[in-house]
Parts: structure tokens; C-alpha cells; sequence
């Protein structure tokens, strides 16, 4: 959707799959006035609006399952039928949802509709180049307050995107718009494509990384994807803003830490003069190979960069349970209650030992290596807590105030047993906490569990 700097004046033929000039839309509402770029999915162009507004259309056009015919879009087997349809499906459910994103930082959709035996956007048309013309043609303008006022606004635009339950996942320079004014605006979300490939065998050969860019996650199918994975391709926009150069392919860089050879990738921290470590060491985190090693947000980049706390988010301990289906909400208060009861029973009878049915080693040596068993069952436990939290609450990746989310209190609890445990406690006490708490666990201590008696 490059729109910036050039002539509005119509085109004498097409020269591909592209629509000619003078080709009237949705019934006269619209009329192309020229080829802006094309992809694997799609066709941008500008057009004008019934009121001879600038407006730009995008096409959906997966080249590879589709061509065209006297300006009707054909396919070029009867077989993909099924897969164009979900590929027109995933197209009409992105723009949708763009519709509903309303900031100054990312490009509008006003308009779906259906046209030539496919379907279309209408977006805002944006005056400006985008980023990657001006590295390219005028690098010194990026200085560090200005590069630091492209981020900042960058920062906010994403952090509302990801607010909205969505991700953008092609976030590069030539994405980036800059208005008459300065403001960075992001457009060619590419959340569509990476579904489209995902879901027909067809489209699965066409590239949709970027490297340089593309966090690695994103070169295997069907790998996690989530906010830090925009946070690494803005990174790494920003990288190249100051630095000049994109960071290396982040597959190579995951490829020499495999083979045990040096990451590839200069951090700008201690590299890079006329700006603030701060904002050095921010970048340099969120272009970190592996997801857990970045920052988690946009906010969190934001509060980074400036030096202030994190503000407590405005929810509250009842309305961040509430959100939890009662099964997590009863296996969260079960760990809890499980852990203290360990506690309690261990501290009230710490010599009443119980008859075991058949010889147990009751070494020091053997006693530790259950409490290790123990705890790790319950580290692995709260991860899967985490695991089924995160999927449900898909909006919010943060419950609550840190000190009254659930998960912390069960952690705050089984990190209190942990360490007033006394390394005396009974190995049969221990069996039989876990025969109650965990009983599917059996292999995390490694024979079956047996119910206990007193």
C-alpha cells in the first residue's frame, strides 16, 4: 500500500494481473487510478471515492491459486475452490476487525465489499513515504530525538493493536508510513497472510517473513506467535533506523546459536553514540533470539525507554478471577490450599512417624531428593496454570495487580513452604501430600502412588 510521491495521473495498460485504470468498483463507488504494489495475497491501488476522494483499495489476489479474465478473477483450478473461500473469509474477517481500530497510527478501513468474484478493502490513503524510502534516500533525517518520537508513537499505536486482541505481524520500514506531520502510521497488517498460509496447503510455499525483520519464530509453521514477536520486527526497524543496516536474519542467528557458535547479532549498547542506554538496551532486549527473553509489551517498552514504573493496571484481585472459568479458579485455589496443608501437617507433627507398608529409604540424601520432587511438580503445575490462564484470557497477559493475581498468591504460598521446609520432614509425609495433590503425577516421582493409611 505505497501510496507516497507519485502521480495520480491513469495508467495506459496493465501490465499484470493488476486491474487497469478507469476500472469502476462497487458499483461506481469507486475508481482505480493506479497500481500502487502487489504481493502473494493481494493488489493495492489507488482509487478515488464517489466525492473524488483519495482512498486506497486493496484486492485480495492470492496469485498462486488465481488469475484473471476480462477484470474477473478466475481460478486456475476448479480444486481450490474451497481454499479460495477460506482465503476470502480470512481477508473479509481482518479487514473487519481493522475496522475497528480507530488511532492516528494505524491506517482506517471504512469499507468491505465484494467485486469480480472476490472481495476488497478501502483504506485510508496516507500521503507520505514510508521508512525504507527514506533510509534509502535522506538516512541522516533519522537523528536520535526523531527516531526516539517515531518509536514512541509506534509504541502506542501497537500497544493498542495488541489491546484489541490482534497482532500485526509484518511490522518492517516499508510498512511504516511517515505523514506530512511526522507521524508513523502502520499499514499492511499481515496477520490474514500468515492465517491464509496456515490453513491452505497452496499458499504455504509463498515467503511471508522477512528477514531481517521476521522474529525466528515466525520461519516455523505453526511455532507460537504473540506481542513480543511485533515487539522483535519493530526492534528491528528501529535497529536499522540507527544503526543503519537491519540485524541479521534472525534464522541465521538461531542456526550459529545451534551449532554452538556466537550469535551473530551487534547489540547498539555500547556500540552506538547520541542516545540514551536506555533506549539502547530496550531495543537490544526486544530483539532477543527467544520470545522469553524480550520485553512482554508495548507499555513494558514504553516504561523501559522513559525510566517510570509500571503503572498497576486498573482491575481488580475479583475481577481478574472472575474472568477465570472455575475450573482454573479451583485448581488455583487447590494449590494453594494443598501447599499450606503440606506445611501445616509437616510443622503440627514433626515426630509422628507414619508405619510404611513396606521399607522405605529414609535417608537424608533420599528425603531431599523427594522435597526436590516435590517443588518441581509444583513449578510444573503452576506452568500449566499459566499455560491455560494465557489461553483464556487472550486480551490480558497480566492479571490484575502483580499482588493480587491468583497465580501469584499460589506461588507466593508454595515459595513460603519451600523455604521453611525443614529437611527432616518425612519422605512418607511427602508421598502421601502428593498421592492428594498431584495423583496423575506419578511419573514426576517415579513410581506409581498408592493410597496412604493412618
Amino acid at each position: 500500500m505505497k501510496n507516497n510521491q507519485a502521480s495520480d495521473e491513469l495508467a495506459v495498460e496493465p501490465v499484470g494481473d493488476e486491474l487497469p485504470a478507469g476500472t469502476v468498483l462497487c458499483q461506481g463507488q469507486f475508481t482505480v487510478q493506479r497500481y500502487l504494489n502487489a504481493g502473494g495475497f493481494g493488489i493495492t491501488y489507488l482509487a478515488h471515492d464517489s466525492l473524488n476522494r483519495k482512498v486506497v483499495i486493496k484486492e485480495c489476489f492470492p496469485g498462486a491459486m488465481c488469475w484473471r479474465t476480462e477484470g474477473t478473477v478466475r481460478l486456475r483450478s476448479k480444486s481450490y475452490e474451497m481454499d479460495f473461500e477460506r482465503v476470502i473469509e480470512l481477508f473479509e474477517r481482518e479487514a473487519r476487525a481493522l475496522a475497528q481500530l480507530q488511532h492516528p497510527g494505524i491506517v482506517g478501513v471504512h469499507q468491505i465489499f465484494q467485486d469480480n468474484g472476490t472481495s476488497y478493502m478501502a483504506m485510508d490513503y496516507v500521503d507520505g513515504p514510508d521508512l525504507f524510502e527514506v533510509l534509502e534516500t535522506n538516512p541522516e533525517t533519522f537523528e536520535p530525538e526523531k527516531t526516539r518520537r517515531i518509536l514512541q508513537d509506534l509504541l502506542a499505536a501497537l500497544s493498542y493493536v495488541h489491546e484489541n486482541g490482534m497482532l500485526h505481524r509484518d511490522i518492517s520500514p516499508d510498512n511504516i508510513l511517515l505523514t506530512s506531520d511526522g507521524l508513523p502510521v502502520l499499514i499492511d497488517f499481515g496477520a490474514a497472510r500468515e492465517d491464509a498460509v496456515r490453513a491452505t496447503r497452496i499458499l504455504s510455499r509463498i515467503h511471508t517473513v522477512k528477514d531481517g525483520y521476521s522474529p525466528q519464530e515466525f520461519y516455523l509453521a505453526g511455532s507460537p506467535q504473540d506481542m513480543s514477536s511485533d515487539l522483535y520486527a519493530l526492534a528491528a526497524t528501529v535497529y536499522h533506523l540507527i544503526a543503519g543496516r537491519p540485524p541479521p536474519n534472525s534464522n541465521h542467528r538461531l542456526a550459529a546459536v545451534a551449532q554452538n557458535q556466537a550469535d551473530p547479532y551487534v547489540p547498539l549498547t555500547g556500540n552506538i553514540t547520541g542516545y540514551d542506554e536506555r533506549f539502547l538496551a530496550a531495543v537490544d532486549k526486544c530483539l532477543s533470539l527467544f520470545a522469553k527473553d524480550r520485553l512482554k509489551s508495548a507499555e513494558e517498552w514504553t516504561q523501559a525507554i522513559s525510566g517510570t514504573p509500571a503503572p498497576a493496571p486498573a482491575v481488580s484481585s475479583e475481577a481478574a478471577s472472575s474472568e477465570l472459568s472455575d475450573d482454573l479458579q479451583r485448581r488455583i485455589s487447590e494449590l494453594v490450599d494443598e501447599t499450606a496443608a503440606f506445611i501445616e501437617q509437616t510443622e503440627a507433627k514433626p515426630a509422628t512417624p507414619l508405619e510404611p507398608e513396606k521399607p522405605v529409604d529414609t535417608s537424608k540424601a533420599a528425603q531431599q531428593n523427594a522435597m526436590l520432587d516435590y517443588w518441581a511438580a509444583v513449578n510444573k503445575e503452576l506452568q500449566e496454570l499459566r499455560v491455560d490462564i494465557e489461553r483464556e484470557q487472550r486480551r490480558r497477559r497480566h492479571c490484575g495487580e502483580f499482588n493480587s493475581c491468583p497465580i501469584h498468591h499460589a506461588e507466593t504460598a508454595a515459595a513460603a513452604a519451600q523455604q521453611d521446609a525443614a529437611p527432616d520432614r518425612s519422605s512418607r509425609i511427602f508421598r502421601r501430600v502428593m498421592n492428594w495433590f498431584v495423583p496423575s503425577r506419578a511419573d514426576v516421582i517415579g513410581a506409581p502412588m498408592q493410597p496412604m493409611k493412618e
